[in-house]
């Protein structure tokens, strides 16, 4: 294998971030479905998230000042959640002022008992049987001997209320955006709701670019790894000229009128899997032209790239009947040309050293001249599907992901950062389609919505939302071991006129404060601070009272 190729498959190989990080955590307003299965398989080393309903008042506990007591430096955590954003006008509103009230919510740290009698019940709800259950019973005595376990989240629940008020003697309409750090996957986690005095507004969608970069991996100089926001700086760095919101709100990208070739391989056949053959193998060889065309591929797991002479091979193991992908076609997409002297072969491993065996077997071939949005859109139906199949596992709810957005989302990061870029990054280049990133890197989503503030009234308009801390991981044996970040910008990317804004943090009882500029002092009753308009970032860094 050339170095190039051992270069590329390393950077594929790469396990996903959001799989690295933790398990997302759930809506605070909801209780998360878990799999017993899985729970069972997890659950001598995972702490399961659950989620507490809370009542979010609009004000609460005693008043104070931001920038009180406990103002230190705020901290650089490896993992940065992005922080709570403000409202803002996209159009129309003129004559339009607001108050904002943020509220922080720690009811989802509130422990909750979660007893073996209860995890048994929803095991056999779930359709497990007697013998599993007596299993899982066992499994449980011996994993919680008291009984059960404490269970709590890391997320809070967030109320950012806007007070709108219309000066004017006529209505006033505007067309609001509510921005939002999140991912793909994580989308019905993160989604906020909002409601106009109390009633839900219709809303649209629209997704940001990812919002990160690239940078090395093994101490090289390279694109191979995913380089995510850290700060909220780096957010403002993002947002500040308006060319990001610009792309999200754009119409995506239409294809069709690119020409592509299409290679399906369908039927594929071997030796039976077994010591012979621990993964047979099919192998495509054929000659390109690396500087005219882009090649891409769906299914296809191995690659061999020879650039100097013009020659590539893709590989992809037999499926078998017990995995997903069994009797999926896999795809050779073609932009900008054809290949040639294309030879297909079935070898006993996924080896390319010529001392693999090569062993009966084949693959049907068909070529399909076609467009390349009607090749990449077969292409990502396929991947939607098997990606159903991963956010089931890792607990992700794709009810709020539909297919059209996954698809522009695909294209979009394809000819950001994929072959069809102008300068594709090395993480991409080998050209899988199913290995890209564009599900689960951060990005800044917008809800968008129209409202109307009658003349010389107010309207009060709501975003409900978990967010998710920013934290060191467990690992790594920081001073920042147990303590979670949250961060809110008071004017970043907004355009609506405030003339006033405060917080209120509602404890529970179950946090300490390490450091933060907001002035909350719980000693002192201080839950509720008035916020300086002129300070544009507030911090707020905390421990369980447990010490967990």
């Amino acid at each position: 294998m050339s170095e190039q190729s051992e270069r590329l498959l390393e950077a594929m190989s790469q396990i996903p971030d959001s799989i690295v990080e933790e398990a997302a955590p759930g809506r605070f307003t909801v209780k998360k479905k878990r799999k017993w299965v899985r729970r069972a398989a997890l659950a001598a080393c995972l702490v399961l998230a659950v989620g507490v309903a809370g009542v979010l008042p609009f004000l609460g506990g005693a008043g104070g000042s931001a920038g009180g007591g406990g103002v230190e430096t705020p901290s650089v955590f490896m993992s940065y959640a992005g922080p709570v954003f403000p409202l803002d006008l996209l159009a129309g509103g003129e004559g339009l002022t607001a108050d904002r009230h943020t509220t922080l919510d720690f009811a989802p740290w509130v422990p909750v008992w979660v007893s073996n009698g209860q995890q048994l019940e929803e095991a056999r709800a779930e359709g497990a049987t007697e013998a599993d259950l007596a299993d899982y019973a066992a499994n449980l005595a011996e994993w919680y001997p008291e009984g059960g376990y404490y269970d709590r989240d890391t997320v809070i629940g967030v109320t950012d209320e806007y007070l709108l008020s219309n000066g004017t003697g006529a209505d006033v309409t505007a067309t609001v955006l509510y921005p939002f750090v999140g991912s793909l996957y994580t989308l019905s986690e993160t989604l906020p709701t909002l409601t106009a005095d109390g009633q839900p507004l219709e809303t649209t969608l629209h997704a940001g670019g990812y919002s990160g970069g690239f940078t090395g991996a093994g101490g090289v100089e390279n694109d191979l790894n995913l380089d995510q926001l850290n700060s909220w700086e780096e957010y403002k760095a993002l947002l500040e000229d308006g060319r990001y919101q610009a792309a999200a709100l754009s119409e995506p990208a239409d294809l069709s009128d690119v020409p592509a070739v299409v290679y399906e391989f369908t039927d594929p056949w071997g030796p039976e899997e077994g010591d012979d053959a621990p993964n047979p193998t099919v192998q495509v060889w054929f000659d390109v032209d690396y500087d005219q065309v882009q090649v891409m591929s769906y299914g296809f797991h191995g690659g061999s790239y020879d650039r100097e002479n013009g020659r590539m091979g893709l590989s992809f193991s037999i499926r078998q009947p017990n995995e997903a992908t069994y009797g999926e076609p896999c795809y050779i997409i073609l932009a900008g040309g054809d290949v040639s002297n294309m030879t297909t072969r079935v070898r006993v491993t996924g080896g390319w050293d010529e001392d693999t065996a090569v062993t009966e077997g084949g693959v049907t071939v068909r070529r399909i001249d076609t467009d390349l949005e009607t090749a990449l859109r077969n292409a990502a139906l396929l991947d939607y599907g098997e990606k159903a199949g991963v956010w089931e596992y890792f607990e992700y709810d794709r009810s709020d992901v539909d297919f059209e957005r996954y698809f522009a989302l695909m294209k979009e990061y394809l000819l950001s950062y994929g072959v069809l870029a102008e300068d594709p990054v090395g993480r991409y280049d080998n050209g899988w389609l199913d290995m890209l990133d564009f599900g689960n890197v951060g990005r800044v989503f917008y809800l968008q919505a129209e409202v109307t503030v009658p003349a010389g009234g107010t309207l009060d308009l709501t975003a409900q939302l978990t967010k998710e801390p920013s934290y060191d991981y467990h690992c790594a044996h920081t001073e920042n071991q147990g303590v979670n970040g949250f961060d809110l910008v008071t004017r970043l990317g907004s355009d609506l006129p405030l003339t006033g804004q405060t917080a209120t943090l509602l404890d529970h009882g179950v946090i300490e404060l390490v450091r933060q500029n907001f002035g909350f002092d719980l000693a002192a009753g201080v839950t509720t601070v008035t916020l300086d308009p002129a300070q544009e970032h507030y911090y707020l860094e905390v421990r369980p009272t447990d010490g967990e």
